[in-house]
């Protein structure tokens, strides 16, 4: 009897030890990331500039990502792409008509569909400092900042909705590890400036003497949340299968308002299953 009450409170002591350990540990572990994730969106938007239709695309998710993580210091790098098909949402079959006139004066009627693709990408890079005061716990938070271009490229007869913008946003995360195996994290951000373009009021990118790309980028600014608001809000559970190895779930949900040069309006909405490396 008195062995097996050694036993258990040897074995009591041992699990206390690891869990102090275990809260004691740093953030994630000290090692490079890197990854792929696979997932599927939902985008809903309307362009005032160039439709009064409200337009749909459920594009696939690709995404490259790569973290290096010190005790106090968080880099992340993030490449994305999006494709998909797009349709106005509640009128998903409309044709649209126009007549072209050559320079005889000869008239030809023509027929297009509303919809078209879209495709979307976006390349960041964020850096966080990781609050010494909350490594004690399971329960941590990072605050810092990302830069980010995204490129919003619809097309279509009607080319709704194109933008590019390059903006700095202030981010916070905060994690709670709930074992040794799982955990989870949420992150928010909002851009404070940045660098947008979008088409004219009229839809010319062209220029004397310039491509068509270069006729966009022209139309450049610099603008504040005033002109351009996109909150973006993520959350995302982990599962670390060893030290080297680890598979994640992502949702992510973004909101844009843009007033230049008409108002534009979009939701996008992200879920993504991950795989990752730690070496």
């Amino acid at each position: 009897m008195n062995r097996i009450i050694i036993l258990l409170l040897g074995l009591a002591v041992t699990i206390m030890a690891q869990a102090q350990d275990y809260q004691k540990r740093p953030w994630m572990a000290l090692e490079n990331r890197v990854g792929l994730a696979l997932g599927i969106g939902n985008v809903k938007y309307l362009d005032q500039n160039t439709s009064p239709l409200i337009y749909r695309s459920r594009p696939k998710n690709l995404r490259l990502f790569y973290n290096l993580e010190s005790n106090t210091f968080l880099f992340a790098f993030d490449l994305d792409l999006k494709i998909g098909s797009n349709v106005p949402k509640y009128h998903p079959d409309r044709t649209m008509y126009f007549q072209e006139e050559d320079y005889t004066g000869k008239k030809e009627d023509k027929k297009f569909p509303a919809g078209g693709s879209l495709m979307a990408g976006r390349i960041s890079i964020g850096t966080y400092y990781k609050i010494s005061s909350t490594q004690e716990s399971t329960f941590k938070i990072a605050v810092g900042g990302r830069i980010s271009n995204e490129l919003f490229y619809p097309q279509g007869w009607t080319a709704s909705g194109l933008f590019n913008s390059l903006s700095f946003s202030p981010e916070g995360l905060a994690q709670h590890w709930i074992d040794e195996h799982n955990s989870i994290t949420a992150s928010i951000r909002l851009p404070v400036v940045a660098l947008l373009t979008r088409p004219t009021y009229d839809n010319t990118v062209s220029r004397p003497d310039k491509t068509m790309v270069e006729g966009f980028f022209e139309n450049s600014r610099w603008v504040s949340p005033k002109s351009f608001l996109a909150p973006a809000f993520g959350i995302r559970y982990d599962y670390q299968f060893n030290q080297h190895w680890g598979a994640a779930l992502n949702y992510e949900f973004g909101w844009y308002s843009i007033d230049t040069p008409q108002p534009f309006r979009a939701t996008q909405q992200t879920l993504l299953a991950n795989i990752y490396h730690q070496f």
